[in-house]
Order: C-alpha cells, then structure tokens, then sequence
C-alpha cells in the first residue's frame, strides 16, 4: 500500500521517541529500574537483573527499529509484544492485590504506582503499534518526503509524545486506586 509520508512515517516517529526515551530512562537510573523489576515478581528473583539489563536494550533496538522501512514491521510487532507485556505484569499484580509497585515507566524521577489505567494505556499503545503495521511494509511511501514532509512528522511525533506525557502525569496525578474503587 502506497501512502503520503507523513501518515507512513508518524507512528515510527512517535514510537522510536517513546521507547528511545523509555531506554534512556531505564539505563540512567537502572538501579532503581532493577529494583522496579524485582518487585514486579513476574520472573524469578534471579533473572530480575539480567531482565532489568535486557528491557532498555531491547526498548533502544525497537526504538532503532521504528526509523528504518526495512525494520519497522518487526518493530510493530515487537513494540506491542513489549507494551503488552508490560500490560500483562501491571494486571497480574493488580489482580493479586499489589497495587503499590512503581510502574518502572516513569524514570527514576517519576513514581508511579501501577493501576489499571496503566493497563488500558499500554494495550492502546500496543493497538496503535499493531495499526501502523500496514504501513510499515517498505516501498510503503506514495512519494519520497521533502522537507515539509519532514517538519510535519517530527511536529507531530513531538505533539503526539507531548500528549502521551500529559495522560501520563493526569495518571501519575490521580488518588491511589483503592480510593477509586
């Protein structure tokens, strides 16, 4: 399918700048995110380290993934594989009661308890994914980009990221769950 640039292009945008940033966070403060990891107890405590070094990484290469047409496919899929999984670990806390866990998707600046909003976020996020996926094919683009083209996909990657921070910080925001439920 042959489609304009921008619509092509945004979402790898949009997702290479979250998960670059998601890695960034991860690694600058990655004694805090192995103990995020830990807590989760979804893995054996003996793989919580070697999992907390493998999550940035594996977020960086999905990030690299989103910017090259020959990658951006897997990255698609990776990318939601990822969201939901980490949809998955929130949940299955949730489920059993631990409802006081930093979610990890914050950075070490930003604490915030996993809830189900979290849940509904990266299921939507790994839909999103999924949608670029027709997209994603190489020789997908209708023409080459120019540079209006370009301005419009790096505006609206910054717009949708600024968005995606804002939901996150209502979320962050928001009283503990038990006071919702």
């Amino acid at each position: 399918m042959n489609a304009d640039p921008v619509v092509v292009l945004l979402p790898g945008a949009f997702f290479a700048l979250l998960f670059g940033i998601a890695a960034t966070h991860k690694l600058l403060a990655w004694r805090v995110f192995q103990q995020q990891v830990t807590d989760y107890r979804v893995l054996p405590r003996a793989l919580g380290t070697p999992a907390a070094a493998a999550i940035p990484a594996f977020e960086a290469l999905v990030a690299a993934g989103w910017l090259d047409g020959a990658t951006r496919a897997a990255a698609a899929l990776a990318s939601a594989a990822l969201l939901c999984a980490y949809a998955w670990g929130m949940a299955w806390n949730l489920r059993r009661g631990r409802d006081t866990i930093d979610c990890g998707c914050g950075g070490a600046d930003g604490t915030q308890v996993i809830r189900w909003a979290l849940v509904v976020r990266n299921v939507l996020l790994a839909l999103a994914a999924l949608a670029a996926l027709p997209l994603a094919a190489p020789g997908g683009l209708a023409r080459q980009p120019g540079w209006v083209d370009w301005l419009s996909i790096d505006a609206g990657a910054l717009v949708l990221m600024g968005t995606y921070i804002a939901l996150n910080q209502v979320l962050a925001n928001l009283p503990p769950q038990r006071v919702l439920d």
